[in-house]
């Protein structure tokens, strides 16, 4: 199958559904569609996220430490945001390297408590810094405190949601 073929053209969930089970059924093709979230096309690389994410939720041990870092850095570049999100959403669900880069957890605290940034992108990037916590014990007090500092007001019932269950996580409860 000619992947960048197909998803350069209109896509449904149902069209990359079916391209993700031609993935599961030749895992030797998932490196050719992985490398599209790097394209040329801006259109290309968010639909190549999209069935990376999807694959990330079945398979997240195809994805390696070089991938981690290289979809941490296109997150952080990016302006596109399917693709932001996509990035996001395969980084939550695959294994972090040993070190993990400081640029990009500082640029998930941004995520998450700028209003500019969707709904999806704030929760993503808490998430991520709650898997972070889990790795790294030193780093929840500061953490609980960044969520406990942000004037829940100005944020979507998604966002409140998210940090709430988050905070509950983090305190043990």
């Amino acid at each position: 199958m000619d992947y960048r073929e197909h998803l350069s053209r209109p896509l449904s969930k149902h069209y990359v559904d079916n391209l993700v089970l031609e993935i599961f059924a030749n895992p030797c093709d998932f490196d050719t569609v992985y490398q599209l979230i790097f394209d040329m096309d801006e259109k290309v690389r968010w639909r190549a996220a999209w069935a990376c994410q999807k694959i990330s939720e079945k398979h997240p041990q195809w994805f390696n430490d070089q991938h981690f870092l290289e979809l941490a850095n296109l997150a952080i570049s990016t302006s596109h945001g399917g693709l932001h999100r996509g990035c996001l959403s395969i980084i939550k669900n695959i294994s972090f390297p040993e070190n993990i880069p400081v640029e990009f957890i500082n640029a998930c605290f941004d995520w998450m408590i700028s209003p500019k940034y969707p709904i999806a992108v704030q929760a993503l990037s808490m998430k991520i810094l709650y898997s972070v916590c889990k790795r790294e014990s030193d780093f929840i007090p500061e953490f609980i405190a960044y969520l406990e500092s942000v004037d829940v007001e100005c944020y979507s019932p998604g966002f409140k949601s998210t940090r709430k269950n988050i905070l509950k996580l983090l305190n043990g409860k």
